[in-house]
């Protein structure tokens, strides 16, 4: 049997050198890229039980004294997110201008990227349990410039992201004009997407093809699947349309005629109608009254004095109380919103009571005046 001590004894040790780098941040996404990454292996051993010199590894091999570095550079990470921010609708009315939904940009990657953004309409997409049912106008977008999470016009003017750290977040802001067109209960949800460039450029990063470059910084696109993994992420807000919608009803009736009075009067020639004119609100929100105005019907003469007080008109909100005006001719000139043209058209508007007319027909705003058949 051959005795053991006659073959060579070699013990290995393993013992990885560091760099002489400052430890890198730590970010949510790990390492940041470019960071290098170096260290060497050294063999120690003895021969026939006498130590022998160290030996360091080296990339190409090494069989005596000092090595160099294994070494390879970490890889630029693309991943980042869109986020709408309020999670709940902008509620928006028709014709309504610059109208504010909010996302959030987070970079989310290992390197310091900037983003190409862009606003588009989705057609028929279901967000906070609502369905796109139109579309919204001249969207814009803006960069938060002072970190206040609120769009500034005039300071808030940047369209891109110019340079986002790993780890941070930015506020972006869609501006949006709704149709005069659109009615209460219509959606138009609109989508933000984020490309990721060349952070202080418009550069769009592309995705490195082939094998690792141990020397070089590669770019891998993280986001989601093989088929979503183009260095674009985006999210989706909402404006809901939420509107007045105004039904005005007029009647009349008879007050009282030359032969019956007040006792089952009929609209004969010299007769007393009543008009009212009663404005509903069926929709969401306030209308304000600018006006109502109505021309007396041919063959009637207006008749001034009838209601309390001497007043021409009877003004009423709801169940509350009747408030009158004056209706002068031919100007409103005691400005309490109503008078009577030299054409015959009758004027009410604000300053009167009925300056608000809001939803629901418990707040329905009648406006009572007559007239007398020639």
């Amino acid at each position: 049997m051959k005795n053991a001590k006659n073959f060579p004894r070699i013990a290995l040790a393993l013992a990885a050198l560091t760099g002489a780098l400052a430890a890198p941040t730590v970010l949510a996404a790990g390492t940041a890229s470019s960071t290098a990454i170096n260290n060497r292996a050294t063999v120690n051993f003895s021969v026939g039980g006498v130590a022998q010199s160290s030996i360091e590894s080296s990339p190409t091999g090494n069989s005596t004294g000092t090595g160099s570095d294994t070494s390879f550079v970490v890889d630029n990470k693309i991943l980042h997110t869109v986020n709408e921010f309020s999670g709940n609708a902008t509620i928006s009315g028709p014709g309504a201008a610059n109208q504010v939904t909010a996302y959030t940009v987070t970079n989310t990657g290992n390197t310091a990227q900037g983003y190409l953004l862009a606003a588009t309409n989705e057609t028929g997409t279901l967000l906070f349990g609502q369905t796109d049912s139109t579309n919204a106008n001249n969207l814009r977008v803006f960069v938060d410039a002072n970190g206040n999470g609120s769009y500034d016009a005039g300071v808030d003017v940047a369209t891109n992201i110019a340079t986002l750290a790993p780890d941070a977040s930015v506020r972006v802001f869609v501006l949006a004009d709704l149709p005069l067109s659109v009615t209460n209960g219509q959606y138009a949800n609109v989508q933000l997407a984020a490309q990721a460039t060349t952070a202080g450029t418009t550069t769009v990063v592309t995705q490195t093809v082939g094998a690792d470059n141990p020397a070089a910084v590669d770019i891998v696109f993280a986001d989601g699947g093989a088929a979503e993994r183009d260095g674009i992420h985006e999210a989706a807000d909402q404006y809901s349309v939420q509107s007045a919608a105004l039904s005005v009803a007029k009647t009349s009736s008879v007050i009282s005629d030359p032969f019956n009075g007040s006792t089952n009067p009929k609209a004969i020639p010299g007769a007393v109608m009543q008009y009212v004119v009663t404005v509903t609100n069926t929709g969401t929100v306030a209308a304000s009254l600018v006006q109502i105005a109505d021309p007396l019907p041919a063959n009637t003469a207006f008749v001034q004095g009838s209601f309390a007080g001497s007043t021409d008109i009877e003004l009423q909100v709801g169940a509350a109380a009747p408030s009158y005006c004056v209706a002068e001719s031919p100007a409103d000139t005691n400005g309490d919103g109503c008078f009577l043209d030299g054409s015959g058209l009758l004027s009410v508007g604000p300053p009167t009571s009925i300056g608000t007319v809001n939803p629901g027909a418990a707040n329905a705003v009648a406006v009572r005046f007559r007239v007398a058949i020639n």
